[in-house]
């Protein structure tokens, strides 16, 4: 695969600044020592939460800034102990001190196998929570929150607008190309999709001179939200960034035109700019399956 990048990066050295990272991650979530994991949450009536609400991952450290660690639970709605998919799915805290709850204002976020972490991404040396979760669509797109507790204020700094990442829109040209524009970028992209032109050719959405033909509906070429985004201490200065991967799509769902990996770094007031941005081109590239269903015979 040939990546050109819109800044300058060696792929190498960020994977290992990832292998490095991820050490660093893992010894910030411990699991408390009674961990309510996979049972119904026991604050759940204190918190006037539904009877069904379970606690998909639980962990402990510092997340209000007073020294102590904090039990930070994820909690979700299942209709079964042992459901993959909840839904409602919500952030509380413990205090450590006082032992009372603070809770962050999430909606309508749902999705299967949630996992929490806690690391520091603001800068102020306190752990923040970071959510995943699977959206179970067949586009390998996972939701991502992350939000702070600082003085045990809730306030949620990376939502769904912010888990669109680099927002792209295109369409096909001749030439075999992709030509549009994507947020956060300086000039417009242009994609080389030749690698894939014998698929293009039979869904007759090029001839074979690469000419675009004329369809009743365009056929665009778009971003889909991160199918990956991992906590990474880029300059392993205690603060995390965010590596990101996703999908630019064309025909349909399967039709992967590009994957754009980027670094983001939060800037502070809720705001995440990033910091690296690459995009693919393919050399070689298998049709696949679903593609071929829709290339008339």
């Amino acid at each position: 695969m040939n990546k050109k990048w819109m800044k300058p990066v060696t792929y190498l050295l960020l994977a290992g600044v990832v292998g490095v990272a991820g050490f660093s991650a893992m010894n910030t979530q411990v699991a408390h020592a009674d961990s309510e994991k996979g049972k119904l949450f026991s604050a759940a009536a204190e918190l006037k939460l539904a009877k069904n609400t379970y606690v998909i991952d639980q962990k402990t450290a510092d997340v209000n800034g007073d020294k102590k660690e904090d039990i930070v639970y994820l909690i979700g709605e299942k209709e079964k102990a042992d459901d993959i998919y909840s839904s409602n799915m919500n952030i509380v805290v413990k205090d450590g001190k006082s032992g009372a709850y603070s809770q962050t204002d999430m909606k309508e976020l749902g999705g299967y196998e949630g996992e929490l972490t806690l690391v520091d991404f603001t800068g102020d040396h306190v752990a923040d929570a970071f959510v995943k979760t699977a959206t179970g669509g067949s586009g390998g797109i996972y939701s991502h929150v992350i939000a702070t507790f600082e003085n045990n204020k809730p306030a949620v700094i990376f939502g769904e607008k912010e888990n669109e990442g680099i927002r792209y829109e295109g369409k096909f040209v001749d030439g075999f190309k992709v030509e549009g524009k994507g947020s956060h970028l300086d000039k417009p992209l242009t994609l080389d999709v030749s690698a894939n032109q014998d698929v293009y050719v039979a869904a007759k959405l090029y001839d074979k001179a690469g000419k675009v033909q004329p369809t009743e509906d365009a056929v665009s070429v778009s971003s889909y939200p991160f199918g990956s985004l991992t906590p990474v201490d880029m300059d392993a200065n205690g603060t995390f960034e965010l590596v990101g991967e996703q999908r630019l799509v064309g025909m349909n769902n399967t039709d992967t035109v590009s994957r754009i990996n980027s670094v983001w770094g939060y800037q502070g007031e809720g705001k995440w700019n990033p910091w690296e941005v690459e995009y693919s081109t393919f050399l070689k590239k298998h049709a696949g399956e679903a593609i071929n269903t829709m290339i008339e015979k």
